[in-house]
């Protein structure tokens, strides 16, 4: 293109210029979609707590029993007709057979927008525990929102745990008792103190032991792990939610797995 203003005293009435990227076509279109989808996975790494459940990255977990479950937790899944699914535990996989294979995600944060207080307090129960936290139920909700709380999941990858439930033969028939209705817990959620939750998930290294009343402790090393916030005790109300497995038997052992997420009846 020519320029048509010229002199010093008419640039000042030129117009910015613009810039066109021919080489790729549609790229605003793309930055716009990007941003997009970043916002889109933003939203779906957020928490959100309802008064039976809670959703997290397009899974529905369990919330009704979580004060008595543990990763590793197996037993029979219960569905009355009054009341919610959940898991009633039997008992748990040794840990010696997870030890290695308990992962660690977040921290993340909950959906303020679509969470609320009542929907937490009755998804949650009196009994439930933050780990590096004291506080009333009411607080701990607020604590959420503030971002001084976060939630801090756990996991076994499906094969890993199907493995673990091969490797030991009294799991195996504790769990063939239960029938079709037999389930583990290969995920669940905790909260923590902020502080304590950005130590916890970034440690490169978990090992799992138990006591010998089966309670489970998750420790980690390694990354950026600060002492004293390096290690969770899973005691009895501190899970908020948690996922299932189904099984898939075939000749007395575990062929294969499938994810099994809260519903309603």
């Amino acid at each position: 293109m020519r320029a048509l203003l010229t002199n010093a005293s008419t640039k000042r009435f030129a117009k910015p210029k613009q810039s066109f990227d021919f080489g790729a076509p549609g790229s605003d279109r793309k930055k716009r979609s990007n941003s997009a989808l970043k916002l889109g996975e933003m939203a779906m790494s957020l928490v959100v707590i309802k008064d039976n459940h809670i959703k997290f990255m397009g899974t529905n977990y369990f919330v009704a029993n979580a004060q008595t479950v543990t990763i590793g937790a197996y037993g029979e899944k219960a569905t009355p007709i009054f009341g919610q699914n959940k898991l009633e535990v039997a008992a748990t996989i040794p840990a010696p057979k997870l030890d290695g294979k308990v992962r660690i995600a977040g921290p993340f944060e909950i959906d303020v927008e679509r969470s609320s207080k009542s929907d937490f307090t009755k998804a949650v129960g009196a009994s439930f525990k933050v780990i590096g936290f004291n506080g009333s139920q009411s607080v701990v909700y607020e604590e959420l929102t503030r971002k001084r709380l976060k939630l801090v999941q756990l996991f076994v990858l499906e094969n890993h745990m199907k493995d673990a439930v091969n490797a030991s033969p009294k799991v195996l028939s504790n769990l063939d008792r239960f029938g079709k209705d037999a389930r583990i817990a290969h995920q669940v959620f905790v909260v923590m103190e902020a502080s304590f939750a950005t130590s916890f998930t970034s440690g490169t290294k978990t090992d799992i032991t138990a006591n010998a009343a089966g309670i489970v402790t998750v420790s980690v090393s390694g990354g950026t792990t600060v002492e004293g916030k390096d290690r969770l005790v899973l005691n009895p109300g501190t899970v908020l939610a948690y996922s299932l497995l189904k099984l898939d038997w075939s000749k007395g052992k575990i062929k294969d797995v499938d994810v099994d997420e809260w519903s309603v009846n």
